[in-house]
């Protein structure tokens, strides 16, 4: 499964929240971890990883996450470092002509 980056942006109440979920498909000496991400878009993270023994039962942990997010109005989008952003070149002093 690849990872995914979910946002839900809702100006009139002042939400702007990420959650980002990967489950890479690596393996540890303990088992498979699924790594998850969230907190309010730009301030400080919560970063928590779960380990499962099976790859099984990472994946439903997984898309249980997924549908919990949908549910709750998330969107997946590219993550902010992905994004065409536009040349916003700031002008000091005068202008030249």
């Amino acid at each position: 499964m690849p990872s995914i980056y979910l946002e839900k942006v809702v100006p009139e109440s002042n939400m702007r929240r990420f959650y980002f979920i990967s489950d890479e498909h690596q393996t540890t000496f303990v088992g498979y971890p699924v790594t998850i991400i969230f907190g309010r878009i730009s301030e400080r993270a919560t970063f928590v990883t779960k380990v499962f023994p099976t790859e099984d039962r990472a994946r439903r942990y997984f898309n249980r996450q997924m549908r919990i997010r949908q549910r709750h109005r998330y969107a997946v989008v590219k993550p902010p470092y992905l994004r065409e952003t536009k040349a916003n070149s700031v002008q000091l002093g005068f202008p030249l002509y």
